[in-house]
């Protein structure tokens, strides 16, 4: 069998190379893929584009496609007929798009991974095989990335072992899910309740993003959030308005809401002249 794999992640790819050598190794441009020290000795090239993909899918020289962060959507009328494969970080049919991992922490939805055949959808193909990641309380995005990285390894070696044969059944969820982030996602909902306000954290937790939010003009990122209810916070702040500073402290900075306080922190960089203003995001 021989495969072509597209990716911005080496996981799967470690397992394919596992079983067989017969593998055309293509990587996403600007990916962790193409920094990463797995690829040094392995024949590999780079894909800057879809064309690039296209042309290379046209030389025809494959048995089995696998996309595994493949940015880009195929028209298989226009590609041999082989089989093509795509590896998704979630549990399908639940949370299709580009950002499943941080829709699962946003919207507190189970994750997972999902090996499917591609089809002229988004994420819609028929199911070969499925691993559930069940949604807790203490999943932050950065850790969940993490566990999907397993899911998806998990997902291909029974993938791998089916021949990629589709399970040939349409799994039901009640409800489904499509997300891709947009530009604001990553803002603070400040008019929103506390819950979401610490999931908008927990989801942009990883040190590459953090969650944002304004105190005056001066963006500000943090990448952990949690509340206090200490009856001692409102004896010594007992007259702040709601989304004030009320502490900046190390790399912390405190803000009350209502009755309680939401503490923000991993901050690069703290100001004591935020003490008294009040923050914005959406």
């Amino acid at each position: 069998m021989k495969i072509k794999f597209f990716g911005n992640r080496r996981f799967v790819l470690e397992e394919i190379l596992k079983r067989t050598s017969n593998v055309d190794i293509n990587v996403i441009s600007g990916t962790h893929l193409e920094r990463d020290a797995f690829l040094s000795g392995l024949p590999h090239r780079i894909v800057y584009n879809k064309q690039d993909v296209v042309d290379e899918l046209c030389k025809d020289d494959f048995d089995v496609m696998i996309s595994n962060g493949l940015p880009y959507i195929l028209n298989l009328q226009e590609l041999p007929s082989k089989a093509y494969v795509n590896i998704h970080p979630s549990f399908l049919p639940d949370l299709r798009g580009v950002d499943p991992v941080l829709g699962a922490i946003l919207f507190k939805r189970d994750a997972g991974a999902t090996c499917h055949l591609i089809d002229s959808g988004i994420d819609t193909g028929p199911i070969i095989s499925r691993i559930k990641i069940p949604y807790s309380e203490d999943l932050t995005a950065s850790l969940l990335y993490q566990l999907s990285f397993h899911a998806e390894k998990m997902c291909f070696i029974d993938a791998w072992t089916r021949n990629f044969i589709p399970l040939g059944i349409t799994p039901a969820l009640d409800s489904t899910l499509y997300f891709t982030r947009k530009a604001d996602t990553r803002l603070i909902p400040f008019s929103d309740n506390d819950t979401s306000i610490i999931q908008t954290v927990k989801a942009f937790d990883n040190k590459n993003q953090g969650a944002r939010f304004f105190i005056g003009t001066e963006e500000v990122i943090c990448h952990t959030a949690w509340l206090s209810k200490n009856p001692f916070l409102n004896k010594v702040f007992p007259k702040v308005k709601n989304n004030q500073v009320v502490l900046a402290y190390e790399d912390t900075v405190v803000i009350k809401r209502n009755e309680n306080f939401i503490f923000f922190g991993k901050i690069s960089s703290i100001s004591e002249k935020w003490v008294g203003q009040i923050v914005f995001g959406k």
